[in-house]
């Protein structure tokens, strides 16, 4: 079943978190809106949506403001982030953890806003969703959409399915943490770096050769989080699958749990692809 319901007649937000969303980006969120108003839904854009400085849509400050406002609007049902890049992590500091934990509001997002779900689930102890909202919109978007609806409107658990295959073990029981693999990384040796005990490490990248891979995976590991997880669930890492370099880094996975052997999952549908599926964290 949903973690949560929509209904005809909610407000949802669109924000940028991370990096602005720039001019050029207008059409498509003009065409991501008319979709969701065609669920019935009412659509706000945040003051700090667009790039206004630079590449920036706002001071941390502003961009730590609007996303408090917003969880603090009774108004607003869902807000979902449209943003992406590195300057999500900014914002950490200035959001209130307390009034967002008492909203207990959905925020979906994607990418760079690993920082900011994970800080969320781990500071106030609600969920919050990994997804591409613009999934709606891409080359899935007519599949997407009906799981879209078929999963917050209907309750039904079509987003959150997903295919997978073991690579090590049999079962894998937790609840959730992580998300894209570098983004995640900011929030190592911060106060918003979750606890791994006994959850599934949800590990997923756009960019990245072997090498830089490898890299942030060696920091991972040294963080300890590969001793506390109870197992690994791998969604697509996009530029190294295209470069036919996966099983450098999954072999390099298996180095790094030899002793002490988790259980380890692969999806092709959780993380970049416009075919992905939400998966909630927390």
């Amino acid at each position: 079943m949903s973690e949560f319901r929509l209904k005809p007649g909610d407000t949802v937000a669109f924000i940028a978190c991370s990096d602005g969303l720039a001019p050029a980006d207008c059409s498509r969120i003009g065409e991501l809106a008319a979709r969701l108003r065609a669920f019935g839904l009412e659509v706000e854009e945040a003051r700090t949506l667009m790039r206004s400085a630079g590449p920036f849509s706002g001071t941390p400050s502003e961009r730590a403001g609007e996303l408090n406002r917003l969880f603090a609007d009774p108004r607003i049902a869902a807000i979902f982030d449209l943003s992406g890049g590195d300057s999500a992590n900014q914002i950490l500091p200035l959001l209130d953890y307390e009034s967002i934990r008492r909203s207990n509001k959905p925020l979906f997002g994607l990418s760079d806003l690993s920082t900011v779900l994970n800080a969320i689930a781990w500071k106030s102890g609600i969920r919050t969703y990994h997804y591409r909202l613009w999934n709606l919109i891409g080359a899935y978007g007519e599949r997407q959409r009906e799981e879209f609806y078929r999963t917050f409107f209907e309750g039904l658990p079509d987003l959150y399915n997903f295919d997978f295959e073991f690579l090590h073990g049999e079962d894998l029981n937790g609840d959730v943490a992580g998300g894209n693999l570098r983004c995640l990384l900011k929030l190592a040796g911060t106060p918003y770096w979750p606890d791994f005990t006994g959850k599934v490490l949800l590990l997923e990248s756009l960019g990245g050769e072997a090498n830089r891979i490898a890299s942030l995976l060696a920091q991972l590991s040294q963080t300890g989080a590969l001793e506390r997880c109870s197992g690994l669930l791998l969604g697509t890492f996009t530029e190294l699958e295209s470069r036919g370099e996966f099983g450098i880094v999954r072999d390099y996975v298996g180095e790094l749990t030899r002793s002490r052997p988790i259980p380890i999952v692969q999806s092709t549908r959780i993380g970049h692809g416009e075919d992905a599926k939400c998966i909630v964290i927390g």
